[in-house]
C-alpha cells in the first residue's frame, strides 16, 4: 500500500505534537515493518528541514532528514507537476502541487490533517492519520 505522507504528518512526529504524534509514529512503523511503503514530496524535504531546524541543531536536524530518506521514497518535483499544479481548482500552490505528485505517484492514501486537502474535490483518497491506522488494521487482519 502507497502512502503519501504530508509535512504536518513528519512534523507531528518530530516534534511531538500531542495527540497527533502517536498516531504519526504508528504509522512509520508501518513503513518501518515494510506493511507501507511511504512518500514525501521533494518540496518537503526542505520544508521539514527548516521547520526541524527551529528547534534542533543542524547536525540534530540532518539526523532527522537521513532517517526519513532511509524509510520514505521522495517524489520527484518536476517542470510538468509545477504546470499540472497551475491548473487545478486548488488555489494554495502547495497542496496543488502534493495532490498532482500523489497523482502522478498513484498514491493509494494521502495522509494529512490539512482541512483542505482532506475536502478537496481533486484528492479523494485523503484522510486523517488516525482513520488511516483503522483502516489499516482492518486491512491486515483480513490479509
Amino acid at each position: 500500500m502507497k502512502i503519501l505522507l504530508d509535512t504536518n504528518i513528519i512534523i507531528d512526529m518530530f516534534e511531538d505534537r500531542q495527540p497527533y504524534s502517536t498516531d504519526a509514529k504508528e504509522i512509520l512503523i508501518g513503513v518501518e515493518k515494510g506493511i507501507l511503503k511511504g512518500y514525501i514530496t521533494a518540496n518537503a524535504v526542505a520544508d521539514i528541514f527548516y521547520l526541524c531546524k527551529r528547534s534542533r541543531s543542524i547536525e540534530e536536524t540532518r539526523a532527522v532528514l537521513k532517517f526519513l530518506l532511509d524509510k520514505l521514497e521522495v517524489i520527484s518535483v518536476t517542470h510538468k507537476d509545477c504546470v499540472n499544479a497551475m491548473v487545478t481548482t486548488i488555489s494554495d500552490f502547495e497542496d496543488a502541487l502534493f495532490v498532482t505528485c500523489s497523482k502522478k505517484e498513484r498514491i493509494d492514501y494521502v495522509i494529512t490533517r490539512d482541512e483542505k486537502l482532506l475536502i478537496s474535490s481533486e484528492l479523494s483518497n485523503a484522510m486523517l492519520p488516525d482513520r488511516f491506522l483503522s483502516l489499516l488494521e482492518n486491512w491486515v487482519q483480513s490479509n
